[in-house]
């Protein structure tokens, strides 16, 4: 009995050291959706996606939240796993002592591109950060080419402006990404491809053939209205 109680001290006094408080302001809130992540700094009105952005040696609060099923985030080599439940918070602690990308992946099974909702923490020295944050804070760039003009139209008409903000554009839809700042992230889809503008194209055309099940509908573009939406975003930066 003795054995066991001491071993109980030990764990409560563990996850009183690595979990967070629920009653602190967060520095950060990810929400989990199927299948990508929602990235949130609420000090800032910043909103991105599947990239995280902090700065090294800097312990961060998150909070986690889930919009439909339960998630599970996990970064292997900063934080250990913790689910994202509807309707229910969880906290945890965030810290990078070197600078590097970290991978992170969802940890529950979730649906049918489980496996494909990835996203990466990036750890930068103070001054990245704070020279990307502040690029970040900026809307939207007005498009100066007849083509990305032409881009922000089809945008604006078509049902892309249903789901997904830009900021200057549109800001209040948040079923799917936030596209303000598009073109900066590495990838596509949660991972799912490298965005450069051939992969963008292809996206675009038939979001299902490179995600399978995502709630990104075929819409049906001609190559011109995919190419002109491609020239749009990525201008996007």
């Amino acid at each position: 009995m003795l054995v066991i109680l001491w071993l109980f001290a030990l764990t409560v006094r563990g996850m009183q050291e690595s979990d967070s408080p629920a009653d602190q302001d967060s520095d950060l809130v990810v929400i989990g959706h199927q299948w990508w992540w929602e990235v949130r700094y609420p000090q800032t009105g910043v909103v991105s996606a599947n990239e995280i952005h902090i700065p090294i040696s800097s312990k961060w609060r998150v909070r986690l939240e889930s919009t439909d099923v339960i998630h599970d985030f996990w970064v292997p080599q900063l934080a250990r796993k913790i689910q994202m439940i509807p309707g229910q918070p969880n906290y945890i602690w965030l810290e990078a002592d070197a600078s590097g990308n970290y991978d992170g992946s969802c940890a529950e099974y979730c649906g049918e591109e489980h496996a494909r909702m990835r996203f990466a923490v990036i750890a930068e020295s103070p001054a990245a950060y704070a020279a990307w944050l502040s690029e970040q804070e900026k809307p939207a760039i007005v498009p100066v080419t007849d083509s990305a003009r032409n881009g922000l139209k089809i945008f604006q008409t078509m049902t892309c402006v249903n789901c997904h903000s830009i900021r200057g554009v549109s800001v209040s839809a948040n079923a799917a990404p936030d596209l303000t700042h598009m073109a900066s992230r590495a990838t596509l889809g949660a991972g799912v491809l490298s965005n450069t503008e051939a992969n963008l194209f292809l996206w675009l055309k038939n979001p299902q053939a490179a995600k399978p099940g995502c709630f990104m509908p075929d819409l049906k573009l001609t190559d011109a209205q995919a190419g002109a939406l491609a020239s749009y975003l990525e201008t996007l930066q």
